[in-house]
Formats: structure tokens, C-alpha cells, sequence
């Protein structure tokens, strides 16, 4: 069991991919359009997450948690959160974050961009740290379903897969708020990082997005910018470029747009520069990902 921790670690930070198991547990991950969905069968266990995006910024995600059975306790932004069977929770994977697991455990845990959950349903009213949905809300069943389903759903079925997780993101939003308590509310993503990302995500298609925009906008100096990117192990414009990246496959897998004018309306202004770091992010085209070669997407969606 002794490699258990390490690899439930290793789903929260994005470096797990495909299945292995042992005995009394199991790990396995698929891709979904732009999410991946983890399937995690445990006993007890102990792990911890740095968090923070790194020099590429792909740390910029969020994990859905739907506990199924058994116990988990999550500490993220110091705060602790115990989860029972039934439970959603909502972690920014940009922050630490130390999971602890007890009885026999069953999650599913659905990944997602940061900058997509930001702009679908973790929107600037939604606040840290209510980003739970308790087992007795109404619809947390027919949320957990959905998540569920998304996971059986036929890879190539892209058109069904994309309309589950619209749907996903709209039930969360909806949910997530109604469990928001305004008497004690703190910022959505707790800190400058959060803000910085926050910042990102609203203001993508903006050409030549710099510290500085970031800076006016925060009411800080650029310094501040580039030393809160630098204390996570990346930089502003690591970020902003990563998160370009992944916005522009998101839209070539989805749309039938032009490579241009999915490069032009993501901020880059430049279709070669865009094509040049597109192959190296994801080790193919941008015209192979919009034909859809989905073992040549799976095999360097995280490499």
C-alpha cells in the first residue's frame, strides 16, 4: 500500500495517467473532452498536494470531488472539510491541499481547466470556502449521476460528452450558490494567485495581456505580479500562454471554427507563433486535434 498516497497525490497534480491497481485498491483515468475523470476505490490513506501551478501553468485546474462511500477530510486554504458518502467538493488545484481517507473509499473526481471552471461556475460571487455541495441538497444525487455518466459516455461521442459537461457546470453554479453562506464569506480563490488566475481567465482574448494590466486591475505594483507568479514556480506570461492554449484546444475539439480564428479570438496575434507553441504543448497540430486523431490527444494530453 506503501504506493497508494503517492499516487492519489499524483491525480490532483495532473502527472497520473491510465489504470493500475492493487490489493484493496484501484486507480484509473479517462479522458472526456476537456475534462479528465479519475475513478479512485481505496481504504484509508494520507496524501498531501503542493498545488500551485507550475512553469507551464497546467497546475491551473479545478477537481470536482463526488465522495461515494467511506470518509475523506480535505484541508485546502487552512480550512478543513470532512466529507461522508454523498458529499461534492470543489478544490482548486492550484493550492495545497492534504486529503485523508477512511473505511472503504469510492470517489469519482472530474478535472477541469481552471480558466473553464472560473468562467462557468466558480464566477466572482462564488466564495471560498463553499465550494461544497452537502449530500442533502436536492439535486447532489443528480449531480453525482451526471459526473458518473460523463465517465461511461463514449469517448468519441464529443457532441454528447460536451452538452454533460455544460450541464454539469450549470447544476454546480446553481448548486454552489445555494449553499454560499454571505455571512461568512472570504475570496474565491484565497490569495494573489488566486486573483492573478481569476484575472486570466476573465480577460483571455485581450492581445498583449500583461503584469502590468494585472497589476491595475489588483491594485498592485507589477512587482507584486511577478513575484507572486515566481513564488509558485511560474511566471505571468507562462500563464497566460498556457491558459491559451488549453482555452484553443478546447474550441478546436469542440467547434468548427478556423485554426486562425480560434488562435485570434484565445489573444494570440500571431497564427504561426500560435501553431509553434500549440505542437509543443500537446506534440501534435492544431489541424490534427481539430481532425480529431483522439490516441495521439490522449497520449500527449498531459506529457
Amino acid at each position: 500500500m506503501s504506493v497508494l498516497p503517492s499516487l492519489i497525490a499524483a491525480v490532483f497534480d495532473e502527472t497520473f495517467r491510465g489504470s493500475r491497481e492493487g490489493e484493496g485498491w484501484r486507480v484509473g483515468s479517462v479522458s472526456r473532452d476537456i475534462a479528465t475523470v479519475h475513478h479512485l476505490v481505496t481504504g484509508a490513506f494520507a496524501c498531501a498536494n503542493e498545488g500551485g501551478a507550475g512553469a507551464d501553468g497546467r497546475g491551473f485546474c479545478t477537481h470536482i470531488i463526488f465522495l461515494r462511500s467511506g470518509k475523506l477530510t480535505i484541508d485546502q486554504h487552512g480550512r478543513q472539510r470532512r466529507l461522508v458518502a454523498g458529499d461534492i467538493f470543489v478544490a482548486c488545484g492550484w493550492q495545497p491541499m492534504a486529503l485523508a481517507g477512511s473505511g472503504k473509499v469510492d470517489m469519482l473526481v472530474v478535472t477541469l481547466p481552471g480558466w473553464w471552471s472560473m468562467q462557468r461556475f466558480m464566477d466572482k460571487f462564488q466564495l471560498l470556502p463553499h465550494l461544497y455541495i452537502s449530500r442533502e441538497y436536492f439535486a447532489a444525487s443528480i449531480i453525482a449521476d451526471l459526473a458518473q455518466r460523463i465517465l461511461d459516455l463514449d469517448e468519441a461521442d464529443r457532441q454528447t460528452i460536451a452538452q454533460a459537461l455544460n450541464m454539469l457546470a450549470d447544476l454546480l453554479r446553481t448548486a454552489l450558490a445555494a449553499g454560499a453562506n454571505g455571512d461568512s464569506v472570504m475570496p474565491r480563490a484565497r490569495g494573489r494567485m488566486g486573483d492573478i488566475l481569476w484575472f486570466i481567465a476573465q480577460n483571455l482574448e485581450h492581445r498583449g495581456l500583461s503584469a502590468s494590466d494585472a497589476a491595475r486591475d489588483l491594485k498592485c505594483s507589477a512587482r507584486t505580479i511577478y513575484n507572486t507568479c515566481a513564488a509558485h514556480g511560474t511566471s505571468f506570461s507562462a500563464l497566460v500562454t498556457e491558459t491559451r492554449l488549453v482555452a484553443a484546444q478546447y474550441q478546436l475539439i469542440r467547434t468548427q471554427d478556423r485554426i486562425s480564428q480560434v488562435a485570434y479570438e484565445v489573444g494570440f496575434s500571431s497564427l504561426s507563433h500560435f501553431s509553434r507553441l500549440f505542437r509543443a504543448r500537446f506534440g501534435i497540430t492544431a489541424n490534427a486535434m481539430r481532425n480529431g486523431n483522439r490516441a495521439e490527444i490522449t497520449d500527449s494530453h498531459r506529457a
